[in-house]
C-alpha cells in the first residue's frame, strides 16, 4: 500500500520523487490507472509503478507491464526492466508489443551482456518497418560493434572517490580549482527524504573538499547560502581558466523532471565567492544547464546545454562568446557534434571538447567523447572508450591542467559504492582519474575446451586481501586486461557458470618500465547434471524460492527454480501439478496457513505470467500442517532446522506418470 505522505526518493542524477499518495484500498481500476498516468507523466516513477503494478493485479493488461518497463528504464533499474519486457515478449504471441523489443535489448545492453543485445538488435533490426526505430536499433548495434576498436585507455586508473564525497544519493559536476580544491554538487542523502514537515533542506547543494596528505579529500563543507540557494538544486559547477569566475546552475524539478533551469555567474571576491546573477543572454523559458568556459575562433567562449527550439533533438551544446561582462547570442555547436538525443557535460582544454551523448554510437546509455577543432571545424566525436566509459551512463568527463589526473560520474557499479535499496545503479558517483607514467597491466585470454570463451568473469585480489579490488565480465569476448601497481602480488579468480573455476598467480616486482603479464586460462567443463526419474505425487523440492519475513513476494534468487519449473512444463505439455508453500511451526497457525497461500499464490502468477495455463497448476497453502522434522510448537530448534520446514513444493497430479529431472533439483 501507498503511504498518504509525500515521499521525495533522491534516485537519479539530482532528481527528486514527489508524489501525493493516496490510498490503494478502495479505488476503481480506472482510478488506479489514471493516478499511475498522471505520476507518470509527472516524472514520478516510482509512484507510478506502485500504482500500475496494482491495476494490473486486477486486469492482467500487458500495456501496464510495458508501462512498469519503461518506468523501470527511467530509473536505471536495468535487470527489473529487462525482467519486465521479457515477460511481455514471450506473451506477446501477435506481436502486438514488437517496439519494445529494442527498450528489452537497451536493458540488457546497459548491463553490459553485449552479445545477447547484439542478437536482440539483429533480429529487431531485420524485422522492424519503422525508419526511425530501424536507425536507434542501428546505432545500439553499431556501438556494441565498434567496442574492439575503443582505446583500452589502461594508463588511465579510475578509482571510486571516498566515502566523504560519495553518498547514497547523487553527484555530480565535479571541477578542480586553481588551487586543487574538489568542487561538486550533491545531494548528501544517506537515506530517502520523507517530506512530512520536518524533512529539512533537501536540495543539491555545491561543496568544496580539499586533498589530505594521504591524497583522499577532505570532509566537504557547503558553500555559501548566496550559492546554495534555498529550495533550488545547485549544480553544473565550473571555473574560468583564471579561477576568478564560478559558473554553475539552478534548477527546480517536478519529481524526476528538470522543470526549469539558469546558468548563474559569481565572481571571485578576495577569498569568497561573492553574490551571484544569472546569465541573462542565456536563460530563457528553456533550460540551460552544465557551464564551462573554453575558446572558439580564438576567442574566449561559454560552452552549455540547452533544449532551446531548433535545436536538433533533446539537449545540444551551445556556445556563447565572452566579452569581458557580457555574453554573446547562443550558437548551436553544429550536427557534427549535436544528435536527435541528448548531448551533455560540455568540457574543453587544448583545442578539445570533451562531452556526454546518448545520441551517438556508444558502449552504454550516455557515453564519454571528444571531438578536436582545426580552426575551421569539428573533428567527428570519438568514444572515449574503456574506463571512461561502461555499460552504464558515463558523463561529466574533467581534467587538470597538466591532463595528469582528472574525474568522470557514472552509475556504473562498484564493490564500495553505497546505494538505496531501489536499485544498485539508480544514482551517480564520483570517480577519480590518475593518468599512470608506469603502466603494468594483466591480460589475461580465458579459453574452454574448444576455444576462446565468452562471458567469463575475473576477480583480482591484491596481496592477502579477501574482497577483490576489480571485477570483470566479458560477454563479448574472452580477453581481459587490469591495471597492476608496481611491486604488489595479486591473484586473479576466473569463474563461469558451466565450468570449475580457476586462478593464477604473480606479482610485479622489480618492474621498472612499462609491461603487460600475460596469461591464458583454461576452464574445464563441469559434467552435465545426472537425471533422476520423479514419479506422480513425489514432492520435489524448489530449493532457491525463499520469502522475506512475512511478505509473499517472490525474490530474484527464487527464478533460477522457477526458470527450470517452467522448462519442464514446457517439455511436458500435459503436465498437471499441485505447487505448495510450507511455514515453519513459529506464529500463529491459521497466519501461517494464509501466509502459505499467499505464497503459493504469488509462485503460481509468476509461472501464469511466463506463459503457463493457470488450470495447470493448483496453487495449495498448507501452513505448519506437514512439518519434516520435529520442530513442532513449543519444541526448540536451530534456525536451520526451521528453515528445512520453510519451503516451496511441486508434485505431479495430472498427466506423465513419471518425468525426469535435473539430479541437483
Amino acid at each position: 500500500m501507498i503511504s498518504n505522505k509525500l515521499y521525495v526518493v533522491l534516485l537519479l542524477l539530482f532528481a527528486s520523487y514527489i508524489g501525493e499518495a493516496q490510498p490503494v484500498t478502495a479505488t476503481t481500476y480506472q482510478v488506479k490507472v489514471e493516478t499511475a498516468v498522471n505520476a507518470a507523466e509527472n516524472h514520478d516513477y516510482l509512484n507510478a509503478i506502485e500504482w500500475f503494478e496494482t491495476a494490473y493485479q486486477e486486469s492482467k493488461d500487458p500495456n501496464l507491464q510495458v508501462a512498469i518497463g519503461d518506468m523501470y528504464m527511467l530509473l536505471r533499474d536495468y535487470p527489473k526492466a529487462e525482467k519486465v519486457y521479457e515477460r511481455v515478449i514471450k506473451r506477446d504471441k501477435r506481436d502486438e508489443f514488437f517496439d519494445i523489443k529494442l527498450d528489452y535489448a537497451k536493458a540488457i545492453k546497459a548491463q553490459g551482456k553485449y552479445k545477447q543485445a547484439l542478437d536482440e538488435l539483429n533480429a529487431f533490426i531485420s524485422a522492424v518497418e519503422s525508419d526511425s526505430l530501424k536507425n536507434d536499433a542501428k546505432i545500439e548495434l553499431r556501438g556494441i560493434l565498434l567496442m574492439e576498436k575503443y582505446p583500452e585507455n589502461i594508463e588511465a586508473a579510475v578509482s571510486f572517490a571516498n566515502e566523504e564525497i560519495n553518498s547514497p544519493s547523487a553527484e555530480s559536476s565535479p571541477a578542480y580549482y586553481t588551487d586543487g580544491t574538489l568542487y561538486y554538487s550533491s545531494l548528501n542523502a544517506k537515506a530517502p527524504v520523507t517530506i512530512d514537515g520536518q524533512e529539512g533542506e533537501y536540495h543539491a547543494k555545491i561543496y568544496s573538499a580539499s586533498r589530505t596528505p594521504q591524497g583522499d579529500f577532505s570532509k566537504p563543507v557547503a558553500l555559501e547560502e548566496a550559492i546554495n540557494r534555498v529550495d533550488f538544486f545547485n549544480t553544473g559547477v565550473s571555473f574560468s581558466q583564471d579561477g576568478e569566475r564560478m559558473y554553475f546552475t539552478r534548477e527546480k524539478y517536478t519529481n524526476n523532471g528538470v522543470k526549469n533551469a539558469q546558468i548563474y555567474l559569481s565572481k571571485r571576491a578576495g577569498d569568497k565567492w561573492g553574490t551571484p546573477y544569472p546569465i541573462e543572454s542565456l536563460n530563457n523559458e528553456f533550460k540551460s544547464r552544465h557551464p564551462a568556459e573554453g575558446e572558439l575562433f580564438g576567442q574566449r567562449v561559454l560552452y552549455y546545454i540547452s533544449d532551446m527550439p531548433g535545436g536538433y533533438g533533446g539537449y545540444d551544446i551551445y556556445y556563447s562568446p565572452i566579452n569581458g561582462d557580457n555574453y554573446g547570442i547562443p550558437v548551436n555547436l553544429g550536427q557534427t557534434i549535436n544528435t536527435s538525443k541528448n548531448e551533455n557535460s560540455p568540457f574543453y582544454k587544448d583545442g578539445t571538447l570533451y562531452f556526454s551523448s546518448n545520441g551517438h554510437p556508444g558502449m552504454g546509455g550516455m557515453d564519454n567523447f571528444y571531438a578536436t577543432w582545426d580552426g575551421k571545424k569539428w573533428s567527428e566525436p570519438e568514444n572515449m572508450g574503456f574506463n571512461y566509459n561502461t555499460s552504464y551512463d558515463d558523463g561529466f568527463l574533467r581534467f587538470n591542467q597538466g591532463g595528469t589526473a582528472g574525474f568522470v560520474v557514472s552509475n556504473r557499479t562498484h564493490k564500495d559504492k553505497k546505494k538505496f535499496k531501489n536499485s544498485e545503479t539508480c544514482c551517480d558517483d564520483i570517480y577519480t582519474i590518475q593518468i599512470r607514467d608506469l603502466v603494468i597491466d594483466l591480460k589475461t585470454l580465458v579459453n574452454g575446451s574448444k576455444g576462446p570463451l565468452e562471458g567469463a568473469t575475473i576477480e583480482l585480489f591484491e596481496g592477502s586481501r579477501k574482497v577483490p579490488i576489480d571485477s570483470k565480465t566479458n560477454f563479448l569476448s574472452n580477453d581481459f586486461n587490469f591495471l597492476l601497481d608496481a611491486d604488489k602480488s595479486y591473484t586473479a579468480r576466473i569463474t563461469r557458470d558451466g565450468y570449475y573455476p580457476d586462478s593464477i598467480s604473480f606479482n610485479t616486482n622489480g618492474i621498472f618500465d612499462d609491461y603487460t603479464v600475460n596469461k591464458t586460462v583454461t576452464l574445464n567443463p563441469k559434467p552435465e547434471a545426472p537425471k533422476r526419474t520423479v514419479s506422480r505425487n513425489e514432492p520435489i523440492t524448489l530449493k532457491s524460492i525463499f520469502f522475506d519475513f512475512n511478505d509473499d513476494k517472490i525474490l530474484p534468487e527464487a527464478e533460477k527454480d522457477l526458470a527450470y519449473l517452467k522448462s519442464l512444463m514446457d517439455q511436458y505439455p500435459d503436465m498437471v501439478i499441485e505447487l505448495s508453500s510450507h511455514t515453519d511451526s513459529r506464529g500463529d497457525n491459521e497466519f501461517n496457513k494464509k501466509l502459505s497461500q499467499r505464497r503459493a499464490n504469488s509462485t503460481k502468477t509468476w509461472l501464469i505470467e511466463e506463459g503457463v495455463t493457470s488450470s495447470r497448476i493448483k496453487a495449495v497453502g498448507y501452513g505448519e500442517t506437514r512439518l519434516l522434522n520435529k520442530c513442532k510448537d513449543k519444541v526448540k530448534c536451530t534456525e536451520e532446522e526451521h528453515q528445512l520446514n520453510r519451503r516451496s513444493e511441486f508434485k505431479i497430479i495430472a498427466g506423465p506418470q513419471t518425468i525426469e529431472i535435473k539430479g541437483e533439483e
